[in-house]
């Protein structure tokens, strides 16, 4: 018994046995070893699109905000809301009073394509789309005395955290909330993730004194959901 290594991931056995019938020919080889490659080839064709679909998310609202678009679109095999600024990046700039009506609009949808949840999360993606919520979340950190403007982190948590605790706060999360209507959902929580701490400089949109010191102005976002 022989072992032939074709690649680091995969071995493959060749048994050579005396009489055991006709010698192999070149054009036998090539047609036995092209049956592995074609049952992978197989097997691609028909998981792959199976794949692709359970991430598709499906686009039930789209509309203009300035020099940009502002959708809502659904995964409903992870249950999650996406409010994508497109494209993504500071230059949208979404209005509070734009992003407030996209998704009052999405969540009033009776026909399709509508919202069929339920959905356990909200994920609006990087917080400078919303200049708004970036300068609330700067505002707030400047003035509390749990964050260390000279460190630019807070004290004794941590700066993910920090910033999911100031984005909770009912003057955020009642205004979104608001935007649900009749649906039954509400805001339970908030995750962050890749806080971006700069100066007031950094802010989208800002207009106030220019001061000294770093605040948080970025982060990924999901507000958690549970419905009733």
């Amino acid at each position: 018994m022989g072992r032939h290594r074709t690649n680091r991931n995969q071995e493959v056995e060749i048994r050579a046995e005396r009489g055991a019938g006709p010698p192999r020919t070149l054009e036998s080889g090539r047609s036995a070893g092209m049956a592995p490659l074609y049952v992978v080839t197989l097997f691609l064709y028909l998981v792959l699109p199976t794949m692709a679909a359970s991430y598709q998310e499906r686009l039930i609202l789209s509309m203009e905000a300035g020099r940009c678009s502002l959708r809502v679109e659904a995964d409903d095999r992870s249950r999650t809301l996406r409010l994508r600024a497109h494209p993504e990046g500071p230059s949208c700039a979404v209005a509070k009073e734009v992003m407030l009506q996209t998704l009052a609009a999405a969540f009033a949808k009776t026909d399709p394509p509508k919202l069929e949840g339920p959905y356990s999360s909200l994920f609006i993606g990087r917080l400078i789309d919303f200049p708004w919520l970036s300068q609330y979340l700067a505002a707030a950190a400047y003035r509390d005395r749990g964050w260390n403007r000279a460190k630019g982190k807070p004290a004794g948590v941590g700066v993910n955290r920090y910033v999911a605790a100031i984005l909770a706060r009912r003057e955020v999360t009642a205004l979104i909330e608001e935007t649900f209507g009749d649906s039954g959902y509400r805001i339970v929580g908030v995750t962050v993730e890749k806080v971006l701490v700069g100066g007031l400089g950094d802010v989208p949109l800002y207009e106030g004194e220019m001061r000294s010191g770093k605040v948080p102005f970025d982060a990924m976002v999901w507000f958690r959901l549970d419905k009733s």
